[in-house]
């Protein structure tokens, strides 16, 4: 009889499933909301701290787009080299 007892207590029902099932969601969804919200911050832009840092940006930015025009220029050489 004991068993019995036990066995009809741990029966699961549809309805439990279906509420097991919305909790999950809503777990979820508050977990997507805070993984978006933590990308958003971590990905956002620094702030500018004045004009000095956007003229330092915008210098390195101009070496970097300097350099590899360069370096394109040398890889085309050394290809038309091989091939003379």
């Amino acid at each position: 009889m004991d068993t019995q007892k036990a066995t009809s207590l741990n029966k699961i029902t549809l309805a439990m499933i279906s509420q097991q099932k919305t909790e999950k969601l809503a777990e979820i969804q508050a977990s997507k909301q805070r993984i978006t919200q933590q990308a958003k911050e971590l990905f956002r832009p620094s702030e500018d701290s004045g004009n000095t840092h956007h003229l330092m940006n915008n210098f390195s930015s101009g070496i970097a787009i300097f350099n590899g025009i360069m370096t394109g220029f040398k890889i085309i050489k050394r290809i038309r080299n091989l091939f003379r």
